[in-house]
């Protein structure tokens, strides 16, 4: 073999070699093709985007849209995750209550925490949702302090509901805004995807068709695992 031809073996050995290599790289990869380029995102092998949380324990703080203690949102989020739920949520109550009641319930054997309160200070004139957006970032407050994993859900959507209460629905709105778009330190879910069919009144109440909703929606912005 001369020289020339050694060379020349040598190159198309390695070459050989590199294929192989980035054959065994690209397997299991997320391949997108535009025009004649080919390019590798992101590998799938191994990769979990799902939350395991079989054992972890849910605590919910809320109201009536909560307080649906065998049946509610909250419970089918617990069946299909594994979670341990705690639920004190109880018809009728405010933010205020809230706040308080996370005082004595949220401690440090607790994992999550899923806030979903505000339709009845929305629908009384004493309390603004500059208040009930406080009220609940104090909440918050406590979580982090405890090392849990505090979850703000923004409720249905207020223009769904039929109420002589003409300040309701606005007051409603600009909540859910502050809620979006000034809440440190916690993960706020856009629950907004029950609609008037998912309703049993006027208020919003839910249906189990509300309550599957704002479980699934729960479920998949969080990531968690169903099992």
């Amino acid at each position: 073999m001369t020289k020339r031809e050694l060379t020349y073996f040598i190159v198309s050995f390695c070459i050989f070699l590199g294929v192989i290599f980035l054959m065994s790289n690209i397997q299991g990869r997320t391949i997108i093709r535009k025009h004649d380029t080919t390019i590798v995102v992101v590998p799938r092998i191994g990769l979990d985007t799902t939350i395991n949380v079989v054992g972890k324990t849910a605590l919910f703080i809320g109201d009536s849209h909560t307080s649906n203690h065998n049946n509610g949102w909250q419970k089918i989020v617990c069946n299909q995750t594994g979670m341990k739920m705690k639920n004190v949520s109880v018809s009728g109550k405010t933010t205020y209550w809230m706040l308080e009641m996370g005082v004595y319930t949220i401690k440090q054997n607790i994992n999550y925490c899923f806030i979903y309160g505000g339709a009845n200070d929305m629908y009384t004139s004493s309390i603004t949702p500059e208040e009930a957006v406080n009220n609940i970032q104090g909440i918050i407050r406590i979580c982090v302090g405890n090392g849990v994993h505090p979850v703000v859900l923004t409720g249905f959507d207020p223009r769904n509901t039929n109420t002589p209460n003409k300040n309701y629905i606005p007051k409603y709105i600009k909540f859910q805004q502050l809620l979006l778009t000034t809440i440190k330190d916690a993960t706020v879910i856009d629950t907004r995807v029950v609609l008037k069919s998912d309703c049993w009144d006027g208020l919003c109440h839910m249906a189990p068709s509300g309550h599957k909703k704002i479980a699934e929606k729960v479920i998949s912005d969080m990531k968690f695992k169903v099992q």
